[in-house]
């Protein structure tokens, strides 16, 4: 690859960057839209999922067991984030549920 291409795709990156951290200078959000806060609600929310979502398949191994640590884990995130406890919270709740399976599955060496 070039310098003048690495150059120009550096100032193409930084431009795009900038133009979305600037966005908000320019552009005025209604406050009481109460469409806009949910999506600002769930942010947070979409983006843990979309981070750590894929891994979840790959990382339980192979088996029903596996599978049914998936899905309790999911359940545990979508129940208490509709009894609306705080993103922390969620997170801590899921982990240990996904922790207690582990810890049941050495002790009873599935």
């Amino acid at each position: 690859m070039s310098e003048i291409l690495l150059v120009q795709l550096l100032i193409i990156t930084a431009l795009i960057t900038l133009s979305f951290k600037l966005l908000p200078l320019f552009v005025k959000l209604p406050e009481n839209n109460p469409f806009i806060n949910k999506f600002f609600e769930a942010l947070p929310y979409t983006v843990l999922i979309l981070l750590i979502f894929p891994d979840i398949f790959t990382s339980t191994g192979i088996g029903a067991f596996g599978l049914i640590k998936v899905f309790a884990g999911i359940g545990v995130i979508v129940y208490f984030s509709l009894k609306k406890m705080g993103l922390g919270g969620v997170i801590l709740v899921s982990m240990v549920t996904i922790l207690a399976f582990d810890i049941i599955k050495l002790v009873f060496r599935m």
